[in-house]
């Protein structure tokens, strides 16, 4: 099952690379998928932390979760070689494509997603979180649609973190599963 591939990959150790120092160059990209029928990176760890227990390590997930007081951080490895374009973008199934224990959805929809200056590990807190390297908005996720929230020049053979927050009244816990259709964040990746 595709979902024992997801959990085995999240299940794997992690190890810290840097990300690149100077700012992200974003720029429209007509022909990167906003889906995942081309090549694409799931996150090989999903951490939450909670604002209200700030040094629990809940440690790692296969959901993801945004609430008043939890976020998740996302590491993603890019491999050293590929399409050099990069889209970080949420798919989000409505209701009848998706189990209903899949996911469970209230609220305004509003996420603030920041790019991080480090991985996420298995100790990773509230309280010791890496520290926000680039705020890249605050999309309003809607059931049925698919959101790019940033492209960028993909950072080639590096561990990369994003963090999602709430941003209004959105509760949203997730299972992530690139089956079909698929669910949660991604980075897609075509040619410039």
């Amino acid at each position: 099952m595709k979902w024992l591939s997801v959990a085995a990959c999240l299940a794997m150790g992690t190890h810290a690379l840097s990300i690149p120092s100077r700012p992200t160059e974003e720029r429209t990209a007509k022909n990167c998928p906003t889906d995942l029928s081309g090549p694409f990176e799931f996150p090989h760890l999903i951490i939450p932390v909670d604002s209200s227990a700030p040094t629990v390590a809940r440690g790692t997930s296969y959901f993801g979760e945004v609430s008043s007081t939890v976020s998740s951080i996302f590491n993603f490895d890019i491999p050293p070689q590929g399409p050099n374009l990069c889209s970080l973008v949420f798919l989000f199934p409505n209701q009848e494509q998706r189990p209903p224990w899949t996911y469970t959805f209230e609220g305004d929809g509003k996420v603030g997603v920041s790019r991080l200056q480090g991985p996420a590990s298995n100790g990773t807190t509230f309280a010791n979180a890496p520290k926000v390297a680039a705020k890249l908005g605050t999309p309003k996720l809607a059931a049925g649609t698919s959101n790019v929230i940033s492209t960028f020049d993909c950072p080639f053979g590096q561990r990369i973190a994003f963090k999602m927050s709430n941003a209004g009244s959105t509760n949203l816990r997730y299972f992530q599963d690139y089956g079909n259709p698929p669910i949660g964040l991604y980075i897609t990746r075509c040619a410039k």
